[in-house]
Order: structure tokens, then sequence, then C-alpha cells
């Protein structure tokens, strides 16, 4: 394993690396989990052997934490609470210290139900900082401006949505719910793919106020259920270009992936053009009581990356992830299932590339456990096993250090 700054890292993520006796080298990991904690673990590696030791633990930020965000600049995390027994839900942000400790800075009363976020910034002023979140159980999109300096926010607005009768699923489907939040690649919009009412929510971005305006949607298969999306753009000389850029959207209630071309009119809309359907185990019926949930491209921008809940392809208790193969070159729009690959226990919720890209942080939701492996760059395919390590509650979230 090597440690190396990507573009866009600071040389303060440096303070992330932690050197032990020896040759052994450690990366921070942060975990949410239900329990009501969010748990610091240092993975560390003599040269043979990947341990993940206890290091801090803090109960900040409320009793069920659903969602950890990073903003590497400042060194802030920010984690919502997503308070499945309560009446409101809470964002709380985080300073991190030098020995990986989390400080807190601020906590504030939301709508519940708060699953997913994304931080955006300016056009006209881009040293400001802001944030959407999505309430699944709140039925809900807000806003909020933040000091990213001191990790101060402040509520800026909400979209609160009714649905008029029960989608085609009406277990899953009774009312709107919100799961996943991203910004495009040109910084002028926020997309919320909505699980219960089988869109995905479009937000503008006020280029001076930072206000989301709402626009209309992208409408999505009956049934379908949207759950998480990402925005591909091919890259050139390390940097990625917003022209000729692709959304894909995980949907959940139908265990598929769905590609769109993404276009922006003369007047500043942002338009899609659906190009690509698959079930996320490729040609193959998912296993019954199987779910898609998390998505992301890979470090070498050339697969994406789906997560598998509940599918029990390598044996009880061990789900799997599917990678695609992306096509690079804009003329070439061939999309591959490439195969499946198991994550070393049960539901992973939430997976996250290293910084250096050769390792997976995994949330194994029913587990109770956070798993790393090793990616095959090379070969781009998830390795070994690296190290494992249960935590108290159901594992909702994990994120790298700064």
């Amino acid at each position: 394993m090597s440690i190396s700054l990507r573009p866009g890292c600071n040389a303060s993520s440096l303070l992330s690396t932690v050197l032990f006796a020896g040759l052994t080298v450690a990366l921070r990991l942060y975990a949410a989990s239900n329990d009501g904690k969010v748990t610091e673990r240092s993975l560390s590696n003599n040269g043979v052997n990947h341990q993940l030791l206890a290091r801090t633990q803090i109960s900040g930020c409320g009793a069920s934490p659903s969602w950890l965000m990073v903003d590497r600049e400042h060194e802030i995390i920010y984690c919502l609470d997503e308070a499945v027994d309560g009446l409101n839900g809470t964002l709380t942000s985080f300073r991190t210290n030098l020995n990986g400790s989390l400080t807190e800075v601020e906590r504030l009363q939301t709508i519940i139900g708060p699953v997913a976020s994304a931080l955006y910034k300016l056009a006209d002023a881009p040293s400001g900082r802001f944030f959407a979140v999505a309430h699944y159980a709140g039925s809900a999109v807000t806003s909020y401006a933040v000091d990213p300096v001191s990790g101060l926010f402040k509520y800026l607005q909400s979209f609160s949505y009714n649905m008029s009768r029960p989608g085609p699923v009406p277990s899953r489907q009774d009312a709107l719910n919100p799961h996943g939040v991203v910004v495009d690649p040109t910084g002028k919009f926020v997309l919320v793919p909505d699980l219960g009412a089988d869109l995905v929510g479009i937000y503008r971005i006020n280029a001076t106020t930072g206000h989301l305006e709402e626009q209309p949607p992208l409408i999505v298969t009956p049934g379908s259920g949207p759950r998480h999306a990402v925005f591909w753009s091919p890259k050139r000389s390390g940097a990625a270009h917003p022209q000729n850029s692709h959304f894909y959207l995980v949907t959940e209630l139908d265990n598929g992936v769905r590609g769109y071309d993404v276009s922006y009119s003369s007047n500043g809309t942002i338009l899609f053009s659906q190009r690509y359907e698959e079930k996320a185990y490729g040609g193959s019926n998912p296993p019954s009581g199987s779910k898609a949930v998390e998505i992301s491209i890979s470090p070498s921008n050339d697969q994406l990356v789906i997560s598998n809940r509940g599918d029990a392809t390598y044996g009880p208790s061990n789900d799997s992830i599917a990678t695609f193969s992306l096509p690079e070159q804009n003329q070439n729009r061939t999309i591959l299932f490439q195969g499946l690959y198991p994550v070393y226990g049960a539901f992973p919720c939430h997976f996250q590339f290293s910084p250096d890209g050769d390792m997976l942080a995994i949330a194994l939701q029913n587990s109770n456990k956070v798993a790393v492996s090793a990616w095959n760059g090379r070969e781009r395919v998830i390795g070994r096993l690296l190290a494992e390590v249960t935590i108290g509650g159901e594992v909702t979230a994990v994120v790298w250090g700064l």
C-alpha cells in the first residue's frame, strides 16, 4: 500500500497519516453506526498484515447516525442523525484533531430522516460552501449555508412533499422518500433520487445566494425505486470535464442501474437521455430479497461499482459488489457487466475508496462491522480481505480520514 496525495487533496491530508514503529503505517477510518456512535479506527500495515485498531469514539451525532460527509480541504466531518425513533433529525459538524479524535462544532435540529448530503459551491462566490440533505422519512430536501473554516452552518430552505396515492410497490412507496444527493459536474445543479416517487428531483443552484430552485424532475420507471446516483465525466490531463458527461442511477426496488447522456440547453437547463439499463447482476435475475444500494465510480474512472445488499451470493451473510466497465472514449458507448465480488459480510450499505485508490472500506450493516479489502487498480477488481472490525451497532456509513 502506498500513501500519496491526489489532485484536490491539500498538504493537510498528510495529517491523516500516522506513523507507528518500524514500517507500520496507518490510515484513519470513521464509521457511523445506529448505536449512536461515530467510531475512529486506524488501519495499520506492517508490510504483511493489516489491523483496524481502536482509537476514539464519540456519541455527539445523535441516536441513529446515518451518513458521514467529509470536507477534506477544511478538515471538517458532517454527520446526519436519521432519528429512526425520534421526532426530528439532526446535523452535526465535527472538527478533526491531530490525533484523529473529533470535537463537536455545532449540532442543528432538522426534519426527521436525513440519510444523505452533498457539499456545493457558488459559481459567483467559490469561497462559500453549502450543502443539501435528503430526508427519507421526512419526505423533504433541505439546504444549508456553512462556514467552511469554522464548520458552523445555518438553515436556508426546505422542500416538503406529499404523495396523492401509493406507488407500484405500496410497502415501500407510500410516501416520497428522497434517498441520495449528488451535484452535477458543472456545479450548477443538485439532484436527489427519490425511492418512493420513482423520480430524480432536480434543483438549480442560485449562483448568488446558494438557494436551490426546483426544476422539472427526471421521471424513472414506475416501481424502480431510485436510491443513489453518480456523474461520470471524461478526464483529460488528470481533470474531469463536464462535457460529454453521463449520469448513472442505481434503483433499489428493481435492482437496476440506468445510464443517461447529460446535456445542457441554451437556457441553462440540464437534460437527460437514457441510453442504458441493466440489472445490478448483469444479465442474471437478482436473488430474491436482494437490493442494489450504493454506487460509485472507480479511482481509474473507467468502472461503475455497485453494492448488492441481501443477495448472499457468496454464502450466508456474504453479499456482493458488481462492477461494470465504462468507456473512457466518448465514441465508445458500450457498458459491460464484468462480474460480482465478495464484500466479506452482510448488507453493504455504503462503501468508499481509499485516497490513493488501492483499498475499499465497506460498511456492512447487518454484520455490524467495517471491512477493508484490497482494490486491484490494474485488474480493477476487489481483492483479498485486509482487515475487519465489529462495531457496536449496524454500520450505516464509513469514510476515510482527512
